[in-house]
């Protein structure tokens, strides 16, 4: 496993975790929670709650400024990249996004969702010296500009997220129902679709209007039912991934991300739990809500034919979708296809023991998607993995 390089607060990503864009309301319904404290978690705890009163009056400013406009915003459409975590959704966001019909959340966006509009020319230069080369998970590149998951800035804009476990991975009750989003209250329901839709309407008026969203994250393969009743003629991208892959570069995500932005001891061993059963209750999500999903508004990709030969599988997305571009987005992806050569992933050891229970807690998977399982009997003892 690759090492990173670890600051003075125990962070491998820099001073920045996904609690400095929250606000002094939501901070303070956060520590009403009641979150387990760990004292390497301290000095996240106290950062985030200063950064919380500046982010307030940030946001208050902003929206004197901006929001009767941002209201005021035309949404098209938007295409939401779906799948479970590390199963290539981040490559599919980088490379769509040179689509230049597309916009997304970018570093700025995702950090500081509540005033990002006014404040993202100044924190540009300012967070770009903080923030790591590489994402601490798994190497790839970390830039400003680079299109960033929704679920963070949806989460400090309202903490009705799955996320959550970041800061509760011992308190499971906190953030399970916000997965399906079929047990919200009314005005629970009214705040997320509201929240979601604006902070949508706010991306496309910095983009100048006329741009369709383009949001990647796993969370939203539990909420196909949800999406499409507040966007009728949304389009969907699933990515799918070699279950054995998935599971040990899952298992290394959540390790990182809660070491690194959590305040509750680590329990390795009920992480995986954890992490397994969300991987097959998200299979059986999306086998049931694909079904609903009007014809043209569904493609499912696997990440080996995607990374194999990116072209042709982006072409079919975009012909299966009907969307229009292609050719464009074919010339702007080069570079970064080309950058990607040198791109080195994560290596993991994997022996027969292991591969075993992976195979027998994910089978669904294999069936699904036509995965095959490795020979048990004949598996060398440690057989590298990449992530």
């Amino acid at each position: 496993m690759t090492k990173q390089s670890v600051n003075k607060n125990g962070s491998t990503q820099g001073p920045f975790c996904v609690w400095s864009g929250i606000d002094f309301v939501n901070f303070v319904k956060l520590m009403r929670l009641r979150p387990t404290i760990r004292w390497s978690g301290i000095y996240r705890l106290i950062s985030s709650g200063v950064l919380s009163l500046s982010n307030s009056c940030l946001s208050g400013l902003e929206s004197l400024i901006y929001s009767r406009k941002v209201k005021q915003t035309k949404l098209e459409s938007p295409v939401f990249i779906i799948g479970h975590w590390r199963s290539g959704t981040t490559l599919l966001h980088n490379l769509m996004s040179m689509d230049q019909q597309f916009i997304y959340p970018n570093m700025g966006a995702m950090l500081f969702p509540s005033h990002f509009l006014l404040t993202e020319r100044v924190l540009k230069h300012v967070v770009k010296h903080l923030i790591p080369k590489q994402r601490p998970m798994d190497n790839m590149p970390v830039t400003w500009d680079l299109p960033q998951e929704d679920e963070t800035s949806i989460m400090l804009l309202h903490l009705m997220s799955p996320y959550l476990a970041i800061a509760f991975s011992d308190q499971p009750e906190v953030y399970d129902r916000f997965y399906e989003l079929d047990q919200l209250t009314p005005k629970e329901d009214k705040v997320w679709r509201d929240t979601f839709r604006f902070f949508m309407q706010k991306l496309t008026y910095r983009a100048g209007g006329n741009k369709r969203v383009l949001l990647k994250s796993p969370t939203h393969t539990f909420r196909i039912r949800f999406l499409l009743d507040m966007f009728p003629d949304a389009r969907f991208v699933y990515i799918h991934r070699n279950p054995y892959k998935v599971y040990n570069s899952t298992l290394h995500l959540r390790k990182t991300m809660f070491g690194d932005n959590g305040f509750a001891p680590l329990d390795m061993e009920k992480l995986e739990e954890d992490m397994s059963n969300i991987y097959v209750n998200h299979l059986h999500v999306y086998e049931r809500d694909r079904q609903i999903v009007p014809e043209g508004q569904l493609h499912e990709v696997s990440f080996e034919d995607l990374t194999s030969d990116p072209v042709s599988e982006l072409k079919k997305v975009y012909e299966h979708l009907n969307l229009t571009g292609f050719e464009d987005l074919e010339k702007n992806m080069q570079p970064y296809l080309k950058d990607q050569k040198s791109y080195k992933k994560n290596k993991y050891e994997m022996d027969a023991a292991q591969e075993k229970k992976i195979y027998e807690r994910w089978q669904k998977a294999f069936e699904m998607f036509g995965y095959e399982r490795l020979p048990s009997d004949a598996l060398i003892k440690k057989a590298r993995v990449a992530s």
